[in-house]
């Protein structure tokens, strides 16, 4: 009888007791088995040896690389010391205190942080905190205004901002109500049917339209990624983002920032907004925070919507169990702390003028790549059938599952690794997103590049 490996044992445990979310779960049973055991650097090893360089940065949230033991050793003394205290109700703990002074040093206009445990749960507490700003003041503005192909979590607020046709949630509806959404600023292929740069920038005007037509009393906020993430990294014209704040200003509604995916340097300034100068009024973040070594995330809000928020003396009555824990706080701590002394951020704007130089050239190379854009060390990249006419492409085979498998055989991790495997399943997107760890050097970056050519190139119709 053969032996079963050490990865189909635990391949087994996990279909018989977990469930998988964005997998298929006879995909994961029969095929889809990346089982992670460990990782250094820049590269991440399965349980059966395979070792890969990671493209995506563990999801966007590795700074430091992986198994950085300064981060380890920082977790591990401030358990020892205090593992947990509550944080709200009139108490805090030092980490909580001092990260919140880091960060409001590194953000200019925002003075004050609110701790919490994932994305999701900064974006629920941003909307919430922008609700309750309005009715402190007197006034019933309570509708959200967010964008298409904007991702912002997965908790029934954030999931009734997000508008990724991607994503399947049409089974947990009825969605929180309230929420409104406007074309985004695609200017590749611009919802709207403009050209760039004779738009006047409609993308942004259309936000003040809506304003108008749902009547600025009811409008609290409009929540947006400085660059869109979930839907593969597209950026806005360089107008938009300074026009929105104007709008929002002039409009009497909050400007929340979902740096989520963008803040600690990954666009090469540590927060992406700073590209158009601009200061959010409510700001949310997680990943790079603690680098993926625990969970953690932070709301941001600027000092004047604080003083609104308790001008009436009632309590803002939002927290968790663990808001401001005080080993993830630590963690962070130790994260900015190595940022700042290897200068993280400046290599990755540096390094992004070089990917820029070689993903040009690729585009210049090959049929396919109709659109690059990017900034430091996050480059969206759209494939097409023919660059004049922008069609998009249709092939046997996926176009993005033939790229991905080829760099899987390269050994080189791009997107969600729900299984390293060849698998004939479609994506529904032809935009992929590329984003290497801060510490990735320039042999790595050549690396990925070269495999991305390669698999660019080796595309079959």
């Amino acid at each position: 009888m053969k032996k079963e490996s050490l990865r189909e044992v635990y391949k087994a445990e996990e279909t018989a007791h977990g469930l998988e979310p964005l997998v298929n779960p006879t995909q994961w049973a029969n095929a889809g088995s990346a089982i992670f055991v460990e990782g250094s650097g820049v590269r991440i090893k399965t349980i059966d040896g395979r070792e890969f360089i990671d493209a995506s940065s563990c999801g966007l949230c590795d700074v430091v690389g992986y198994g950085n033991r300064e981060v380890a050793e920082a977790a591990k003394e401030q358990m020892i010391k205090l593992m947990h205290s509550l944080s709200f109700g009139g108490s805090a703990t030092i980490p909580k205190i001092e990260l919140s002074s880091k960060l409001a040093e590194l953000t200019p206009g925002v003075e004050r942080f609110f701790f919490e445990n994932s994305g999701s749960d900064a974006v629920e507490a941003a909307m919430k905190a922008a609700r309750w700003y309005w009715r402190q003041k007197g006034r019933d503005k309570y509708k959200i205004i967010s964008r298409e192909r904007g991702y912002h979590g997965a908790t029934f607020g954030a999931m009734s901002a997000t508008h990724v046709d991607d994503i399947n949630n049409r089974d947990f509806e009825p969605l929180v109500p309230g929420f409104l959404y406007i074309p985004c600023p695609y200017c590749y292929r611009c919802p709207l049917g403009k050209v760039y740069d004779s738009c006047n920038i409609a993308c942004a005007t259309v936000l003040e339209e809506t304003i108008q037509k749902e009547g600025e009393d009811t409008v609290a906020a409009f929540i947006a990624e400085p660059i869109i993430g979930g839907a593969g990294f597209i950026m806005p014209p360089g107008e938009y983002w300074p026009k929105i704040r104007e709008i929002c200003t002039r409009k009497n509604v909050l400007l929340i920032i979902d740096e989520v995916v963008t803040g600690f340097g990954r666009t090469g300034k540590f927060w992406a907004h700073q590209h158009w100068d601009i200061k959010p009024d409510l700001m949310t973040s997680s990943k790079g925070i603690t680098s993926g070594y625990i969970p953690m995330a932070a709301v941001g809000i600027s000092e004047e919507i604080y003083k609104g928020m308790i001008s009436s003396g009632r309590p803002y009555p939002h927290l968790h169990t663990f808001t401001g824990h005080p080993v993830a706080c630590a963690v962070s701590l130790k994260v900015l702390e190595i940022m700042e002394r290897e200068n993280l951020v400046e290599k990755m704007a540096k390094m992004g003028g070089y990917i820029r130089e070689r993903l040009t050239i690729l585009q210049e190379k090959s049929p396919y790549v109709g659109h690059v854009n990017g900034l430091g060390h996050m480059w969206g990249i759209e494939i097409v059938a023919d660059k004049a006419t922008k069609t998009r492409i249709k092939t046997k085979v996926p176009v993005i599952l033939q790229i991905r498998n080829h760099m899987l055989e390269r050994g080189i991790l791009y997107g969600s690794p729900s299984g390293l495997h060849r698998v004939e399943k479609p994506l529904p997107s032809d935009r992929m997103g590329l984003a290497p760890s801060a510490i990735a050097t320039r042999e790595d970056i050549d690396f990925i590049l070269d495999g991305l050519e390669s698999a660019i190139l080796s595309i079959q119709p």
